[in-house]
This record gives C-alpha cells, structure tokens and sequence, in this order.
C-alpha cells in the first residue's frame, strides 16, 4: 500500500464541495510502488479545520490554516483499517498525503 516515502506527495482525490464551503473527502488515488494507480475509498474522515488557524503537521512542521485544510482519514488496504492524515491546499489546489499510521 503506501510507505514512507509517500508522505508529503500530491494524491488524486475525489470530493464533494458543499454548498456551505465544507469539503467532504471521497477516495484516494496514488502511484504505488509498482508505478500502478491504486485507488482507496474514505470510509470515515475528520475535518482537522476546527483546531485553530496554526496546527503541526507530522514532517511539515506548523501550518497556518488559512487556505489549508487537513484532514484525518480512514481508508481500507487488503482488509486492514488505516488512518492517513492529509490536507488541502486552497492556493496550489492539490491535496497532500501527510501520514500514515
């Protein structure tokens, strides 16, 4: 699935953007190590916004918030449950993968 040298990569990821500005994170794509596109379904997500306008990301460092959305996900690999942590980028528009437990 994915490894350390994942994290702080562009992923392709599909969302639905409400009417009311929130951003609702659907499925992941990303290169694996094969050079084959693997595609992972969010099953739960939390919006990590609320925490304030600086937040610490794992390998990045402070954040501000501002144009910055982070998330928390869960996705499911082989059968096994993973929480990733990635967050969007109003500016550059493009998502990032974070981390991984």
């Amino acid at each position: 699935m994915m490894n350390s040298t994942d994290a702080n990569k562009n992923i392709d990821m599909i969302c639905q953007h409400k009417a009311d500005g929130t951003i609702i994170p659907m499925k992941i794509r990303m290169l694996d190590e094969d050079g084959a596109y693997q595609e992972y379904k969010i099953k739960a997500y939390k919006d990590l916004t609320y925490k304030g306008n600086v937040f610490e990301m794992p390998d990045v460092g402070k954040v501000h918030s501002q144009g910055i959305y982070p998330f928390e996900v869960r996705i499911e690999s082989f059968g096994n449950i993973r929480t990733i942590k990635l967050f969007y980028n109003s500016y550059e528009h493009t998502w990032k993968l974070v981390s991984r437990k």
